[in-house]
């Protein structure tokens, strides 16, 4: 029976889970503060999270004396797609470099592959396209760009569900590096497979225990 396996992009594909001060990550979000002439906090910054968006962003807007909530999502979302494409092209958002690990899968015919990421589509593509990832994964989906698009994004297995439906395949696994990746995994009837990368928990260190874990 063919198999799917779904992957998470950031932290799992894509080294971009830098959060070291001054960092394209950190800046996205203090440049949105900055055009709210909000304070350059780690609190408010963290209060930008689609995590913290998804349920409060009425909530946030009031903290923050802003008026409309779609105008601080489009903001932040315009921010986001912007620095992290300018990182990429920069070469400051580098491929893992267990990932080669998953080109034996690609040709294993008891698996289809593919990303659902938190990342807007646009982002998604360009990744895809920049490291000629589609010689790996099938089909690659990410997030819409409206406030309301984000109630879809993980932990909602909205995506994950998608994803099930292009590539025709029922049951399987999918690999993330948070809990949200969990959560949305058990709701879209897939297996998680947690990567930590730093060796504290989880279920795999590197992609390449993958194949040996299956």
């Amino acid at each position: 029976m063919t198999k799917l396996l779904g992957f998470d992009m950031d932290g799992v594909i894509l080294d971009s889970d830098n959060l070291s001060q001054g960092n394209w990550f950190v800046e996205l979000f203090n440049q949105t503060l900055r055009e709210f002439g909000i304070p350059e906090t780690e609190e408010n910054a963290r209060l930008l999270y689609i995590k913290n968006l998804r349920n409060n962003a009425g909530a946030i807007c009031r903290k923050f004396g802003i008026d409309n909530a779609e105008e601080l999502w489009n903001r932040r979302d315009a921010n986001y797609v912007a620095g992290k494409l300018a990182a990429l092209e920069a070469g400051e958002i580098p491929l893992y470099r267990d990932v080669v690990a998953l080109e034996e899968l690609a040709t294993d015919p008891n698996y289809r592959i593919g990303i659902v990421s938190n990342s807007p589509q646009i982002v998604v593509d360009r990744v895809v396209a920049y490291f000629s990832l589609d010689r790996i994964f099938d089909t690659w989906i990410g997030r819409g760009t409206t406030l309301s698009d984000i109630q879809f994004a993980k932990p909602a297995p909205n995506l994950l569900e998608r994803l099930k439906a292009i590539l025709g395949v029922v049951h399987g696994y999918y690999i993330g590096d948070q809990p949200e990746d969990a959560q949305a995994a058990r709701a879209a009837s897939l297996v998680p497979i947690i990567i930590t990368r730093n060796g504290d928990g989880g279920d795999i260190k590197s992609l390449t225990e993958l194949k040996h874990l299956l």
